[in-house]
Formats: C-alpha cells, sequence, structure tokens
C-alpha cells in the first residue's frame, strides 16, 4: 500500500493545476490513502485523503461526467473518519453529499440504487446516533424506491 500511495504522489506531481488529469491523480492519491488508513489506521492518512477528495471535487463542478463519484468517494471518507472519531459534522456532511450524489444519478441510472442505498445507511447512522425520528429527513420516499 506504502508503493501504491508513492506512485499517486509522483503521478499527482506531474499534474500541476490546470492539468487535464489533475482531478484523477487527486481522487487516486486519495482513495490509496483511504485505503491505507483503513489497513494501518494513521488519522494523518484519512485527513489528508478527505482533503484531497475535496481538492478533486473542486475541479469536477456540476456537470463533470465525474462528479457523483467524487461526491460518493468524499461521503466514504467522512464515513471513515465518523467511526474513527465520532464528530457528528462528519456524519451529517456525508448525508448532504450523498443527497447531491444522488440528484446526478436519476431513476434508471446504474448507480442509483447504490446511492440511495449509501443515503439510506448514512440516514439510519444519524438516527440511531440521534434517536429523533425525523432525522430520517424523505428516507421513506426513497426506500419506496430501492423496494
Amino acid at each position: 500500500m506504502a508503493d501504491d500511495v508513492e506512485r499517486c504522489r509522483a503521478a499527482l506531481k506531474r499534474c500541476p493545476s490546470g492539468h487535464s488529469d489533475r482531478s484523477s491523480s487527486l481522487n487516486n492519491l486519495a482513495v490509496s490513502l483511504g485505503g491505507r488508513f483503513k489497513q494501518r489506521g494513521v488519522p494523518s492518512d484519512l485527513d489528508e485523503s478527505i482533503e484531497l477528495h475535496r481538492s478533486a471535487l473542486l475541479l469536477r463542478p456540476p456537470g463533470h461526467s465525474l462528479r457523483s463519484s467524487s461526491l460518493n468517494n468524499l461521503a466514504a471518507s467522512l464515513g471513515d473518519r465518523f467511526r474513527q472519531r465520532g464528530v457528528t459534522s462528519d456524519l451529517d456532511e456525508r448525508i448532504e453529499l450523498h443527497r447531491s450524489a444522488l440528484l446526478f444519478r436519476p431513476p434508471g441510472h446504474s448507480e442509483r440504487s447504490r446511492s440511495l442505498n449509501n443515503l439510506a445507511a448514512s440516514l439510519g447512522h444519524r438516527f440511531r446516533q440521534r434517536g429523533v425520528p425525523n432525522n430520517h429527513g424523505g428516507c421513506d420516499v426513497h426506500s419506496v424506491e430501492l423496494a
């Protein structure tokens, strides 16, 4: 995993600001660091992964073909950090990112069910954490669609 992170760092150095592959290089390094965090548990790997996902997302504005993927990747990393540290703002942001990703995956989209599942799982975490029924925020509507 360390070699993968270093390869991704080297690839990112070859993609300065304005380079057409920069968002992909940022994303790849973020994913590698997230994987290394899951193996080694080093918090700085996860923090860097989140910052890199944020940077990649900035380079993928609405309309970009990979925006929904970036939204989901950032949401996943925030979920990892929430599970590690229990910071509720990470969970809240994760839910908003999943909602945003869902907008790019209309009914019939091949990834829509995955996005619905991610959103439902995140809303479930928040409900279990806070125990307030109205925190499901539309979950029932989407759960019918999943069925």
